[in-house]
């Protein structure tokens, strides 16, 4: 880890989790994709292709309260 790196990751911890996800939420976008193109491409591909698995009747979608149930579960 280079020295500006680690001062950076230090200076994080005084952070407060708001700040911390607002600094993600920034990081994120700012090391974005090389190719934003591909990436919409790719990601409008996945979302066609799960699209057609619900339509299809191969996927069955779940409810929210099934997610939160399971991710619950997960997290014990």
């Amino acid at each position: 880890m280079s020295a500006k790196l680690a001062e950076l990751t230090a200076a994080t911890s005084a952070l407060s989790r708001e700040e911390k996800l607002a600094l993600a939420d920034y990081l994120v976008g700012e090391a974005g994709p090389e190719n934003p193109a591909a990436y919409d491409a790719a990601w409008n591909a996945e979302i066609q292709r799960r699209r057609a698995e619900v339509l299809s009747g191969k996927v069955k979608p779940l409810s929210l309260e099934e997610v939160e149930r399971s991710t619950a579960r997960l997290l014990e």
